[in-house]
């Protein structure tokens, strides 16, 4: 089994669309706000994190993340060492 590294941190406030070196298939999105924040991972995937919760996950195959959200959040993604 291939060891997964945390790499391409990201965060802010506010809408973003983050584009990465290549695809990627696990994604961590923590929301720090106090409302819902709602992500986009490549062309067919969205999801809602509540405000407080962890999205720590494996997904298809996605080479950008757009998120909108009026709060803070913080995230990365994970590649093979």
């Amino acid at each position: 089994m291939t060891m997964k590294r945390a790499r391409d941190f990201f965060y802010g406030t506010g809408n973003m669309t983050k584009k990465f070196a290549g695809e990627r298939e696990e994604l961590v999105v923590i929301n720090d706000g106090e409302a819902d924040l709602t992500f986009t991972a490549g062309k067919y995937t969205t999801w809602i994190v509540k405000p407080g919760e962890v999205f720590d996950e494996r997904i298809t195959e996605f080479e950008s993340i757009t998120i909108t959200s009026t709060g803070s959040y913080r995230g990365y993604v994970r590649k093979d060492a």
